[in-house]
C-alpha cells in the first residue's frame, strides 16, 4: 500500500533533448545498480534476487524464452541468462533462452552480450511492446519481461501493452527496484555514491565523465533526479490487477496474477514484482518442446535463422502490418529504463 499518489512527471533520460551520451550513463548505471552486490549487508544483488522470483514461479524455465520488451542497451537479462542457466546446467537440463528487443533496437550491444552468451538473441527491427503479437514460434513459452521499465508509460500506453502480452504471450512479469514508498526514497541519496562509483570503475579513464561526475555533477544529479521520477511513476500491485481488467482482454479467466517484495538490503532496497501467468503455461508435459527454434538474431552465426524460422517472422510481420494499417496506434518502448 502505497502512501504517495502516482505522478507521471517526466524523466531527463526520456527527453528527446538529452544528449546520447547521457542516456547511454544513465542505462549503464542502471545495470550496475542491477547487478550490485554491498557485503556483509546485501550479499544478493537486485538480479539475483529477480532470478530467485523466476526460478520460483516458473518450474519449467527451460521451456520459456524470456522476452525483455525495451530492451535499451541490454538492461540485466545478460545476468538473468546466467545465473538461471547456471541453475538448469546444475540440473542437466537445457537451457532457458532470452531475446532482446526495443522500438529503437540497439543492435551493437546486443551483438555484444550475444558473442559472449550464446543462449541471448535479439531481434534487429524495431519491435513495438503494445501489438507486436507473438514474438517465438508456439513450440517454446514465451514469457515478457518489463525490467525497471513499465512504469515509463502512463496507462493508455500501459493497457494496450499488457493486453498484448496476455492475448499472444504465455506469461508476463515486471519487475521495478523501487516503490512509491519512504524505503525508496532512502535510496535515493546512494544513487549520488553509486553513480561516483560507477564513472571510477568504467569511466575513470575519460575526462567528461569525470568532469561531469566529480566536478559539474550532472551525471550524479541525472540519477538522482530520474530515479524520484522512477519512484512517483510506480504502480502498486492493485492499481496493475485494474490496468489488468481494463485491458477486457479474453481468456482473464486462464490467466493467474500474481505479485510480491523481495528484499534485498534491509531497509532501502527491495524487488518489486508484478507477474500473469496462463494457467497452462507452468504444466509438466504441455506437449510444448524444450528445443524449439528462436525468432532472432545471434552473433555467432552469419545468417538469420532456419528458413523454417525467417518465413515465420515474414508471415507474423506481414499479419502485424495489416493489422497496424486497419488499426493505427501508438509505438510503444523503454529505452531509459529506470
Amino acid at each position: 500500500m502505497s502512501f504517495l499518489p502516482r505522478f507521471h512527471l517526466f524523466e531527463i533520460a526520456d527527453q528527446p533533448w538529452c544528449p546520447d551520451r547521457a542516456i547511454e550513463y544513465a542505462q549503464l548505471c542502471l545495470t550496475h545498480c542491477w547487478n550490485l552486490r554491498l557485503p556483509p549487508i546485501a550479499k544478493a544483488s537486485s538480479a539475483d534476487v529477480a532470478c530467485e522470483v523466476l526460478a520460483d514461479n516458473f518450474p519449467q524455465l527451460s521451456s520459456f524464452t524470456f522476452v525483455d520488451l525495451g530492451s535499451g542497451g541490454g538492461g540485466p537479462s545478460a545476468t538473468f541468462e546466467r545465473l538461471l542457466n547456471a541453475r538448469l546446467r546444475a540440473q542437466h537440463l537445457p537451457s532457458a533462452q532470452f531475446l532482446l528487443t526495443d522500438l529503437n533496437p540497439h543492435p551493437r550491444e546486443w551483438v555484444a552480450l550475444t558473442k559472449q552468451q550464446e543462449n541471448i538473441s535479439y531481434i534487429s527491427e524495431p519491435v513495438d511492446a503494445s501489438r507486436c503479437g507473438r514474438l517465438i514460434p508456439q513450440n517454446r513459452k514465451e514469457c515478457r519481461m518489463f525490467n525497471a521499465a513499465f512504469h515509463h508509460f502512463d496507462d493508455p500506453l500501459a493497457i494496450p501493452m499488457l493486453q498484448s502480452a496476455i492475448e499472444s504471450a504465455d506469461a508476463f512479469i515486471i519487475f521495478e527496484l523501487t516503490a512509491r514508498d519512504l524505503s525508496s526514497m532512502l535510496i535515493l541519496p546512494g544513487l549520488i555514491l553509486i553513480a561516483c562509483q560507477y564513472t571510477l570503475l568504467r569511466f575513470w579513464r575519460s575526462p567528461l565523465h569525470l568532469l561531469f561526475t566529480f566536478v559539474l555533477p550532472l551525471a550524479p544529479l541525472l540519477m538522482v533526479f530520474d530515479g524520484f521520477v522512477s519512484i512517483m511513476r510506480c504502480r502498486t500491485s492493485d492499481e496493475l490487477h485494474d490496468l489488468v481488467r481494463r485491458t477486457e482482454a479474453p481468456g482473464l479467466e486462464n490467466w493467474e496474477f500474481r505479485s510480491g517484495k523481495s528484499p534485498v538490503m534491509y531497509p532501502t532496497t527491495n524487488v518489486h514484482w508484478f507477474m500473469g501467468v496462463k494457467k497452462t503455461a507452468n504444466r509438466v508435459g504441455s506437449g510444448i518442446s524444450c528445443h524449439g527454434p528462436l525468432l532472432c538474431f545471434n552473433a555467432n552465426v552469419n545468417h538469420r535463422t532456419e528458413v523454417d524460422q525467417v518465413e515465420w517472422l515474414t508471415q507474423r510481420n506481414a499479419r502485424t502490418r495489416e493489422k497496424d494499417r486497419i488499426r493505427p496506434g501508438v509505438r510503444l518502448t523503454s529505452p531509459h529504463p529506470m
